[in-house]
């Protein structure tokens, strides 16, 4: 503080000399900083004002950041879910998103997706295989033939969801699509494939319900399946790839049947 403008007389002891010209012992302890310790040194960006000094740099994240596609160690960008664990990585590079191969990848990405709703989102990657074992394949025969007694076998394996309802209600569903072929499955949403579909930037972006989805879970409730509503309809059509379901930015992208790998 400046006495001398304050108003005050200095102090007796402020005129005291030493044999370094008057610097403090602390100023003495750091030789060629200008008389200034090194915390306290000028630097170049001190040229600048403090509102400069308190703006981000050029290159700085947003927050928006961490929920875009995200770069991985293998150099490749995915989708945020994908690296939260071995089954959800593999989920996300050879399956979600891609068109189904057969009548019963149809059936199957119809029940994964029966199973998925309620629980936290990909935990069904995790259970996939053993899903698809206990379900014969996902091959609607082959379920529709599947009896109480199975049903209740099913509860006890760990390997699966064990709810009841949801059991039931795929047997309930591959009854009703026995004879369905791949092209079936293809025409039941061929109408529902937008034009130009872009993916969204953003796991904010993400929708939870869509127009399609609304109208190919009326047509599924139609023919008699049940526990359709329009979140599964949705979720359907992306994992499909009818619909984009990966990220703006992600390796998987801008491939698939709908633009969305």
């Amino acid at each position: 503080m400046d006495t001398a403008s304050a108003g005050h007389d200095p102090h007796p002891a402020d005129d005291r000399s030493s044999p370094d010209g008057g610097r403090s012992p602390a100023d003495r302890r750091f030789p060629g900083t200008g008389d200034r310790p090194p915390d306290t040194a000028v630097r170049g960006d001190d040229r600048h004002s403090p509102d400069t000094d308190d703006r981000p740099p050029a290159d700085a994240c947003s927050p928006a950041d961490a929920f875009r596609a995200v770069l991985c160690g293998d150099g490749l960008r995915r989708c945020p879910w994908a690296p939260t664990g071995p089954a959800a990585l593999e989920e996300h590079d050879r399956r979600w998103g891609a068109l189904p191969a057969d009548s019963a990848g149809w059936f199957e990405a119809l029940s994964l997706e029966i199973f998925q709703a309620g629980l936290a989102r990909w935990s069904i990657a995790q259970r996939r295989e053993g899903l698809r074992r206990a379900l014969r394949g996902f091959v609607p025969e082959e379920i529709a033939r599947m009896t109480e007694d199975d049903v209740d076998e099913l509860l006890l394996d760990p390997a699966v969801i064990r709810n009841r309802v949801k059991i039931e209600a795929v047997v309930h569903n591959a009854r009703a699509c026995r004879g369905l072929g791949f092209d079936d499955w293809a025409e039941h949403v061929g109408d529902l494939r937008p034009g130009v579909a872009a993916p969204p930037l953003t796991v904010l972006e993400e929708s939870r319900r869509s127009p399609e989805g609304d109208r190919l879970a009326a047509r599924l409730k139609e023919q008699g399946l049940v526990f359709v509503g329009r979140t599964t309809g949705h979720r359907f059509l992306l994992r499909t790839g009818v619909l984009p379901g990966h990220l703006a930015g992600c390796f998987r992208g801008a491939t698939g049947t709908g633009g969305s790998g």
